[in-house]
């Protein structure tokens, strides 16, 4: 049966050790980022992925997102980790700042793609309780804490999920609104440079420009009024 968490500065240490105890044995956790609540789970544990992809009814070949601790982490993940991608991620993370990777040919896992997957979407969340089990559990599988095409839920109560299938809820009250975020990907998969702004969200494409000037924005990638 799951433990359900409402978070506060007195139960941080220990809240953070029972979702670690979650994710380390292979369960999923329901749990606050900046703006949503979201299924997590260890990104190397297989059967804790598709469990994922199950509670929410994802197609087949759907891979989850993936949350690290920071930059060093995606030097392990990624091929094509450059110093492009890494000046991005040293300003805008933790943040909502997503890039778009090609894997590292080693990795054994299995996102919900079969591992046929030429890109993942990675980040590094702004939120301390996430940062702090980062540290301790390593990379992580995400997805949002609903139904597969659903809007995102800021109320924990919303979660679609019986009790049986969670290993922990961790209640931030009511998360606040904000805008998606700013997607980064290569315009050609697997050649270096031809950084491109896929979607520009929370972190607008001057801000990235500021920082990278070789930055493009295809015109889909435009924010409408």
């Amino acid at each position: 049966m799951a433990e359900f968490i409402n978070l506060s500065e007195d139960n941080f240490d220990d809240s953070v050790e029972l979702v670690v105890g979650c994710i380390r044995r292979g369960e999923i956790a329901v749990l606050p980022t900046e703006n949503a609540y979201i299924y997590a789970a260890d990104a190397f544990i297989h059967a804790a992925v598709q469990e994922i992809h199950l509670l929410r009814g994802d197609e087949p070949g759907v891979a989850t997102q993936v949350f690290v601790g920071g930059v060093k982490t995606l030097k392990g993940l990624s091929s094509d980790f450059d110093d492009e991608y890494q000046v991005l991620a040293e300003k805008f993370w933790p943040g909502l700042l997503t890039l778009q990777l090609k894997p590292h040919h080693a990795l054994n896992w299995d996102l919900g793609d079969g591992g046929d997957l030429a890109e993942f979407a990675v980040r590094s969340p702004a939120v301390p309780f996430l940062q702090r089990v980062l540290e301790l559990t390593g990379p992580l599988a995400i997805a949002s804490a609903t139904m597969a095409g659903e809007p995102p839920l800021r109320e924990i109560d919303s979660v679609p999920a019986m009790a049986s299938d969670i290993g922990v809820f961790v209640d931030a009250g009511t998360l606040p609104e904000t805008p998606a975020t700013t997607v980064i990907r290569r315009a050609i998969v697997g050649v270096h440079g031809g950084l491109e702004v896929a979607r520009e969200g929370a972190i607008s494409f001057e801000e990235i420009a500021a920082i990278l000037p070789t930055i493009s924005r295809p015109e889909a990638a435009t924010p409408q009024p």
